[in-house]
């Protein structure tokens, strides 16, 4: 017993340890950071909905927040529902999901036709920063109207 908990006590001080030094070095994402992760980022969640102005979200602003994103997302699933569910039955089946997949791989290769400008089969930073710009100026367009 002992030597477990010995045992727990190094592994939480390593992973202290570990936490800190990431955040002297200034990655205060975490460990996952923002990897595969889409939306807002805090500040922006506080710009909209921190109505008191207080620098935190309290749990109606919270509550605003998650209503928007899950009318968003309800919005999101039924385009693709419109788009792909041939059979209308309400869910994308397997055939449709491999629709939706061709769909995806045509829009990447038609991208890497346009942005890949030395030809190297693959986007570079610079590459991939004119996507960017691109994308974000897309994404306001749609938004003023």
């Amino acid at each position: 017993m002992k030597k477990t908990m010995i045992a727990a006590l190094v592994v939480a001080t390593a992973a202290a340890g570990f936490t800190v030094a990431r955040a002297d070095q200034g990655d205060d994402k975490g460990f996952g950071g923002r990897h595969g992760r889409r939306g807002p980022d805090q500040a922006q969640l506080l710009e909209k909905f921190d109505a008191n102005h207080n620098g935190v979200l309290d749990p109606e602003e919270k509550a605003a927040a998650k209503a928007e994103w899950e009318s968003h997302r309800k919005e999101r699933q039924a385009k693709l529902l419109e788009k792909f569910d041939t059979n209308h039955n309400g869910t994308i089946d397997p055939e449709e999901r491999q629709a939706m997949q061709a769909q995806r791989e045509a829009r990447r290769a038609e991208m890497l036709k346009k942005y890949d400008t030395d030809g190297d089969g693959k986007l570079s930073d610079s590459e991939r920063e004119a996507l960017r710009k691109d994308m974000r100026a897309q994404h306001q367009e749609r938004e003023n109207r």
